[in-house]
């Protein structure tokens, strides 16, 4: 095989059909690669394993160790799995996140409105149409409630239990511990709910109003005698509020299913005349500008006379639009929304009054339609396809151990439809990147940060011995790499001149040499295997210019990181099927280091690493020829080691390894 010399610096423009490379003759063993125990210059005993040069590069000061493994379940979490929305607005969301479900996460507005109190274990957060994710918000201590109201501003109100009420101008005055100001206060509120200008809270029999962003508050008696227990606002100024039911007139309970639904009164004037519904539903919540029975089986919804419940409006209505909380889901991938119409305090819009025939009335019966017909879609499952002796190496998706803290996209990426072409991905075109999260997975913190300068198309996410690399799509399609750690700002470390989509997976030696390797590109000049690629980080410090640089390997089937910024290459010539094995380090400022050649492959290898300066490889010895062919057939890999003379040799088995684990032996033989 021809080792290759590559020199690589950043690059703009679009990206070659094909890497330039120079071939040079193998290099000559260095006196660095010694058996280890050897006498200095003395022979090299050829069965002795053989050990890598010593790095010149230290170790990358931002190194995060992996987590132990009473931690690994932490890795497992997802702190916004149990959120919940608390509040609505025409252009905002807010929600509570209660992390692993420690603390108190608040409830879903429902037919009171209310959150839930305290804060959550992870926090409160905002999902901005024009915003992204911002958080987590700073709450009045305490709170009980929190609304969003404003048609233009989508300010946010938080209520406390004595029935004190404080508003913050904006998602990002929320962010600030003096964010909410105290303004009006309705003593003995137990309920609340604001949409479009108006806030209104319950206190006793009556509702109490406030179209001035909670100074003052006006109030009517909804029925005389009856505690009001929950309150809903429309942005159009229609109220419905809910009391306890009647009590049976014969003084026994109602049996099961025919109990009385609580009494709902209708307001069409601001709170300030009420009338009983024509129609009593058994549930009620608002979703959008819907006052509805929550049933999608029956639904019943409030029309946009503020008198007539219809059956006419399918729950699709609702369900169709994507809601803001779907914005808050961490991964690594870069997932856009459609710019548009969201679930808001706005839409979708209250229904028209219902035609003859199609109203609600009465107290709401059982429902016995059939359901929505929703179904899930399964996905079959799938194997992998066989592999020969070294060709195995190209099956190897270990991914990087996790550690404390890693770099996460939110789902609130933007896309305009109109610029997505027949087929294509929203987040190939964004008009507004992700937000990003640092993720703590120790603490259950999540600190959202800005999609860095000069990345307006992010397009992969990798993390790896605690840093975050993120691949934007350059001008002319080549990859921008941006890194950045748990503390301080995104750095931009060079346009290289690749695809940006091209990135496979991200590997790191224990020094923070970081490695990513590439989906295999067809070339004209390799229509029939194409060359392995690798971008290759020494241990710098982030931001250091020249920190990456490429490797090409003609027939290579892997690439993993070792010390000192170095790559340990393994290459298997297509005429071998698998049945050789090259393999040679790259190292920064060096000629490629040949380390062996022409190694002899009679078994699966499924791994390879560095480890203790040498190189490993798992080996997974073949079935019996009875056994091939069983799709189940599994057996133990087994660590062998790399050797001056070009063998692989069982590694020496720990003490106290029992027998059984001996059984077989070179992986050649």
């Amino acid at each position: 095989m021809a080792l290759l010399a590559i020199s690589c610096g950043p690059a703009a423009g679009p990206a070659p059909a094909a890497p330039a490379s120079v071939a040079i003759p193998p290099a000559p063993p260095e006196a660095s690669v010694r058996a280890e125990g050897g006498p200095a210059g003395g022979p090299v005993d050829p069965s002795a394993p053989l050990v890598l040069p010593a790095a010149a590069i230290p170790p990358a000061p931002w190194i995060e160790p992996p987590l132990d493994e009473q931690e690994r379940e932490l890795a497992e979490r997802d702190l916004f799995r149990e959120h919940r929305e608390i509040a609505l607005g025409a252009r905002v969301a807010v929600f509570a996140a209660p992390g692993d479900g420690a603390g108190a996460a608040g409830r879903a507005g429902g037919a009171s409105g209310a959150g839930a109190p305290g804060a959550a274990a992870v926090g409160a957060f905002a999902v901005h149409q024009d915003l992204g994710v911002v958080g987590p918000l700073k709450l009045p201590a305490g709170f009980i409630w929190v609304g969003v109201a404003g048609q233009r501003d989508d300010a946010l109100y938080a209520a406390t239990p004595e029935g004190a009420l404080h508003r913050a101008a904006d998602v990002h005055a929320a962010l600030r511990p003096d964010g909410f100001e105290l303004r009006g206060s309705v003593p003995g509120a137990t309920a609340w709910d604001a949409a479009g200008g108006l806030i209104a809270a319950a206190a006793g029999e009556r509702v109490s109003v406030s179209a001035d962003e909670g100074r003052t508050f006006t109030s009517a008696v909804v029925a005389p005698g009856k505690p009001v227990r929950a309150v809903l606002v429309r942005p159009d100024g229609v109220l419905v509020a809910r009391v306890p039911a009647e009590a049976p007139s014969h003084g026994r309970p109602a049996p099961p299913g025919r109990a009385a639904p609580p009494g709902t009164f209708v307001s069409s004037d601001r709170g300030q005349t009420w009338a009983r519904s024509t129609f009593q539903p058994r549930t009620l919540e608002r979703a959008g500008s819907w006052i509805w029975n929550g049933d999608p089986d029956c639904p019943a919804v409030l029309s946009r006379d503020g008198r007539a419940w219809t059956r006419a409006a399918p729950a699709n209505l609702l369900y169709d639009l994507p809601p803001f909380g779907l914005a808050l889901s961490l991964s690594t991938t870069i997932i856009a929304q459609e710019a548009g119409a969201r679930r808001s305090a706005l839409v979708p819009p209250a229904p028209e009054p219902p035609a003859r025939g199609a109203a609600a009335v009465g107290r709401e019966p059982q429902c016995k339609e059939g359901g929505l017909g929703l179904t899930g879609i399964g996905e079959g499952g799938g194997g992998h396809g066989g592999c020969e002796g070294a060709l195995c190496l190209r099956l190897d998706f270990r991914q990087p151990p996790p550690t404390r803290t890693w770099l996460a996209a939110f789902d609130d990426g933007l896309c305009d439809p109109a610029r997505v072409p027949p087929g294509g991905k929203c987040a190939a075109h964004l008009v507004r990147p992700p937000t990003f999260a640092v993720v703590d997975q120790r603490a259950g913190a999540v600190t959202p940060v800005a999609a860095p300068e000069g990345c307006a198309q992010p397009v992969d996410l990798r993390n790896a011995a605690g840093v975050g690399v993120l691949v934007c799509r350059a001008a002319g399609g080549g990859a921008a790499l941006f890194v950045r750690g748990a503390q301080g700002p995104w750095r931009a470390e060079g346009t290289h001149a690749i695809p940006a989509d091209a990135i496979k997976r991200i590997i790191a030696a224990p020094d923070g040499t970081l490695l990513l390797l590439l989906e295999r590109m067809r070339h004209a000049s390799a229509p029939q295997r194409e060359p392995l690629q690798a971008l290759v980080r020494s241990p710098l410090p982030l931001g250091a210019p020249q920190a990456w640089r490429r490797v090409v390997v003609p027939d290579g089937v892997a690439a993993m990181p070792a010390p000192g910024g170095a790559a340990l290459l393994a290459s298997s010539p297509a005429a071998s099927a698998g049945g050789r094995l090259d393999v040679s380090l790259d190292r920064p400022g060096h000629p490629v280091l040949a380390l062996a050649r022409g190694v002899e492959v009679s078994q699966n290898l499924m791994r390879i690493e560095v480890h203790d300066g040498r190189v490993r490889v798992g080996v997974l010895p073949k079935p019996a020829p009875e056994l091939r062919g069983e799709p189940w057939y599994t057996r133990d890999e087994r660590w062998h080691v790399l050797t001056h003379g070009g063998e692989l040799v069982p590694e020496a088995p720990p003490p106290g390894t029992p027998a059984d684990a001996r059984r077989f032996g070179p992986a050649g033989r």
